[in-house]
């Protein structure tokens, strides 16, 4: 079944609102169980349940307060569409392909857009777009 418009805004929104409360549990709910995920800019993929909660991880445990801010949404019959700001302090070990950033203290705040597949109420797939380079400017790196 494609979910309505209604429907896809809704997942979206549960989605980014279970990240910002740090719930792993309600933040793969909204998942397919064979759900790919795609950091565009680092080519990073995350396949499945398992997958996800690493992805969860990748972004909780160096920005642990982060918070996605100012979030759009815009769906449509089977996809969806969020842009938003994340915004937070790199407290922690970040992992990147070329290794591991140790915590700066720096304060970020950064564009993203995220466009979701969505099949039977659940995402399918997800491309996630960021400004890596000025994600490493913003952190000094």
């Amino acid at each position: 079944m494609i979910p309505t418009t209604h429907q896809t805004v809704e997942l979206a929104e549960g989605l980014y609102q279970a990240y910002n409360d740090r719930n792993l549990d309600a933040w793969l709910s909204c998942f397919a169980e064979d759900a790919l995920w795609l950091n565009i800019p680092t080519g990073e993929r995350y396949v499945g349940p398992e997958g996800q909660k690493d992805n969860f991880t990748a972004w909780n445990t160096p920005f642990p307060r982060g918070r996605c801010e100012d979030l759009v949404i815009r769906g449509g019959d089977g996809f969806v569409v969020a842009e938003f700001n994340g915004v937070g302090v790199h407290e922690g070990p970040l992992a990147t392909p070329e290794g591991e950033v140790a915590p700066t203290f720096k304060s970020t705040s950064l564009a993203f857009c995220d466009v979701h597949t969505v099949r039977d109420g659940k995402i399918t797939e997800t491309h996630r777009y960021w400004d890596l380079a000025g994600a490493a400017a913003q952190l000094g790196l």
